[in-house]
C-alpha cells in the first residue's frame, strides 16, 4: 500500500510531459518483456491481466468507472494529438487487424454476445446522456459516415477515371490502326497527278458548249396550256386540229374584266 501511495503521489506531482515520458518508458519495458516471453507465457500474462482488470472493475463504483473512462478518453485524445498522420494511419491499420483477428477467432455465440453487449452499452449511454451530449454524438456519427462516404466516393471516382482513361487509350489506338490501314492502299497506288488534259476531253467540251450556247438553243417561248416559259428546244409544236376536246381550252370569264380588249382578240382568233 505504501508503494502504491508513493507512486500515486509521484504521478500527482509530475507534469503532463513527465507523466507521458514515464508512460513511454513503461511501454518500452513491457514491450521488451513481451518480446522475451514465449507464446504460452504471454497468453498466461494476458489471462492474469484480464482477471485483475475484471476484479478491479467489479470492486469499482459507478462514479469511479466513469472517471476511469473519462481518463482513458483523455489519454487517447492526447496520444492522437501528438501523433503524426502516418502514425495515426498505422495505428488504425493495426487496430483493424487486431479486431479482425479477434472476430475471426470468436465463435458465433460469442459474436452474438458481443453484439448484445454493444447494444446494451449504446442504450445505456443514450439513456444517461444529456440532450447536448446526444446531439454531439449524433454530429460525430454524421461526420464519421460522411468521411466514410467521401472515401468510398473518391475511390469509386478514381476507379472510374482509370477505366475511362483505359477506354480512351484503346479507342485512340484502334483509330490509329484504322487510319494506317486506310493509308496503306493509297500509298501503294500510283497516281499520275497533275497531268495534261486529253485532247478528246477538250473536243467533247467544245462540242457541248457549241450545241448549248447558240441563239436557237437559248430562245424561250411560253406554253399555250400551262403558261410556263421554257426553252424552245424543250417545247412541242402541236397543231390545233390534233388537239382533242379543244372546246375546253377557253379563257376564264374573270379574265375579260382584267385584260382589256380580250374580246376583240377572241373574235379575231375565231375569224
Amino acid at each position: 500500500m505504501q508503494a502504491r501511495e508513493r507512486m500515486a503521489a509521484k504521478r500527482a506531482a509530475s507534469t503532463p510531459e513527465e507523466a507521458e515520458r514515464q508512460r513511454i518508458l513503461a511501454r518500452e519495458r513491457s514491450a521488451t518483456r513481451r518480446a522475451l516471453l514465449t507464446p504460452e507465457e504471454a497468453q498466461q500474462q494476458r489471462a492474469t491481466i484480464r482477471e485483475i482488470n475484471a476484479v478491479r472493475r467489479a470492486t469499482l463504483t459507478q462514479e469511479e468507472v466513469e472517471q476511469q473512462r473519462t481518463l482513458a478518453r483523455e489519454r487517447s485524445a492526447t496520444r492522437r494529438a501528438l501523433l503524426t498522420p502516418e502514425e495515426t494511419q498505422q495505428q488504425r491499420a493495426t487496430i483493424r487487424e487486431i479486431n479482425a483477428a479477434r472476430r475471426a477467432a470468436l465463435t458465433p455465440k460469442e459474436i452474438e454476445q458481443q453484439r448484445s453487449l454493444a447494444v446494451d452499452r449504446s442504450m445505456a449511454k443514450r439513456a444517461t446522456a444529456t440532450p447536448i451530449e446526444a446531439e454531439e454524438q449524433r454530429v460525430l456519427a454524421r461526420e464519421r459516415t460522411a468521411t466514410r462516404r467521401a472515401v468510398r466516393v473518391s475511390e469509386e471516382a478514381k476507379q472510374q477515371q482509370t477505366v475511362a482513361y483505359k477506354t480512351t487509350r484503346l479507342q485512340k489506338t484502334v483509330k490509329q490502326k484504322q487510319t494506317v490501314m486506310k493509308r496503306k492502299p493509297n500509298q501503294d497506288a500510283k497516281v499520275d497527278w497533275p497531268k495534261l488534259v486529253d485532247m478528246d476531253c477538250k473536243v467533247n467540251c467544245l462540242k457541248n458548249f457549241i450545241q448549248h450556247m447558240p441563239m436557237d438553243s437559248l430562245t424561250e417561248s411560253v406554253c399555250g396550256i400551262c403558261n410556263i416559259r421554257r426553252y424552245k428546244r424543250e417545247l412541242r409544236h402541236v397543231p390545233l386540229s390534233k388537239i382533242p376536246s379543244i372546246e375546253l381550252l377557253k379563257i376564264h370569264p374573270d379574265l375579260h374584266n382584267i385584260i382589256p380588249k380580250i374580246q376583240e382578240i377572241n373574235s379575231f382568233n375565231s375569224n
